[in-house]
């Protein structure tokens, strides 16, 4: 489970460990300390639960939704938006959203249905979205690479971003095996000033291409909200698998590219 989004949820909440253990603050807009506060237990029970299996997605749903259901405030939607996404069907939490007076308007909430939406329209199966970024003069287009007759790993990622360095290796690995068979690797640089963008290029060792100050751009476009986000695009533009990670972008490469 840690291994698939709950990296995400710690960035999501950088001040957390500074917290202390206090009861969660009934008032429904709070400040960021406050749900820090709130929400910090729910964290460290997650924490311990080290095994990717249903029983334990169930149990982190279960507890989630009985922290929602005792905080209809910003702490809950925090909850809502950063875990029960991942561990709860859409369709049933946005229902659930819905028959909620304040979560159905809370500005992160809402925010999040929109790329929940993008997500899925951009998921496995489905035609990739193009998007055009303005950088120094110049419009780069994900169509410049994708759909061109090659397979193309799309890396959203950024220079603070310590999970996405940890990918860049597998990346360029990759890159370097596969680059005369058919495959390119392109970077889209996340939520980051391009000055950055390039220093982290040259510090990690990126040698494949970058669409530099994407800023929220794709990242609109493909409902992501957390990076890095790793998605394999076929030849003709169908996504074939998204949210690579590790030794698993290599193996979903070599599916197609012998």
């Amino acid at each position: 489970m840690k291994t698939l989004f709950f990296s995400f949820v710690l960035m999501a909440f950088t001040a957390m460990s500074c917290a202390q253990n206090q009861e969660p603050v009934p008032s429904k807009k709070m400040t960021k300390d406050e749900i820090n506060v709130a929400i910090k237990p729910l964290l460290e029970t997650i924490r311990e639960i080290d095994d990717d299996t249903p029983e334990s997605e169930a149990k982190i749903k279960e507890m989630s939704l009985d922290f929602v259901k005792k905080n209809n405030n910003d702490a809950g939607a925090y909850v809502i938006t950063y875990i029960l996404s991942h561990v709860m069907d859409k369709e049933e939490l946005i229902k659930m959203i819905d028959a909620d007076e304040y979560f159905k308007n809370q500005s992160l909430i809402t925010n999040a249905k929109q790329a929940w939406v993008a997500e899925a329209n951009t998921s496995e199966g489905k035609k990739y979205v193009d998007f055009a970024v303005e950088y120094d003069g110049k419009t780069t287009k994900l169509s410049d690479y994708v759909g061109k007759g090659k397979y193309v790993l799309i890396d959203f990622w950024a220079s603070w971003c310590g999970p996405c360095k940890r990918e860049i290796p597998f990346l360029i690995n990759v890159y370097n095996k596969y680059k005369d068979k058919n495959l390119d690797v392109v970077g889209i640089a996340t939520w980051d000033e391009p000055k950055a963008s390039l220093a982290a290029m040259e510090t990690l060792g990126i040698n494949y291409p970058q669409i530099l100050n994407a800023q929220k751009i794709g990242s609109t476009a493909y409902g992501v909200m957390g990076i890095p986000v790793i998605i394999l695009i076929g030849p003709d533009g169908t996504i074939l698998a998204r949210g690579l990670r590790g030794d698993g972008i290599e193996e979903a490469v070599a599916k197609y590219i012998k």
